[in-house]
């Protein structure tokens, strides 16, 4: 069955919208955030895999179960949260992202897209410029046993469900 999702996103206070070297805007720590604080929750609208497939980008999703899609509100500032191979964010659930180490005011705050992408045949090219940078990011990197072992439990729910059943 599926849970309920929230309808709205909320971010930390201790983020603001800044200009981005990875890629136009990015959202960025006013203050220390602490290792585990929460950072944002993704909320929106509830869609299905033909409805994802038929918008045209640009539009934020995330994966939170099998076939089904939270698409953000693109007014809300947790949309321009980019993608690093190597983020400071990570995902406690399949809404809620927490920092993965403490982070600096200044920093951009990022996440892995890989970890809410559950839909194999999506791709972007990678702009992070992170020693890690993997140069595209795809639906399937899921399955790189490098981004398993740094991820640990910290995927969406669906993509953690293909990590432990692909053994």
């Amino acid at each position: 069955m599926t849970d309920v999702y929230p309808a709205e996103c909320r971010l930390t206070p201790s983020a603001r919208v800044g200009s981005s070297s990875i890629q136009g805007a990015g959202l960025f720590a006013t203050a220390r955030i602490d290792q585990g604080d929460e950072v944002m929750r993704f909320g929106g609208q509830l869609i299905d895999d033909r409805t994802l497939a038929s918008l045209t980008p640009p539009y934020s999703s995330l994966t939170v179960e099998a076939g089904l899609h939270l698409l953000l509100d693109p007014a809300h500032p947790v949309r321009y949260g980019n993608h690093s191979c190597d983020p400071n964010l990570w995902h406690a659930d399949a809404t809620t992202a927490i920092a993965r180490r403490d982070i600096d005011r200044g920093e951009e705050l990022t996440i892995d897209y890989a970890t809410h992408t559950g839909i194999e045949a999506w791709s972007m090219t990678c702009l992070c410029g992170s020693p890690l940078c993997r140069g595209t990011v795809t639906g399937d990197d899921w399955r790189l046993p490098r981004l398993r072992e740094a991820y640990g439990d910290h995927w969406s729910p669906p993509l953690l469900h293909r990590i432990r059943t692909s053994g």
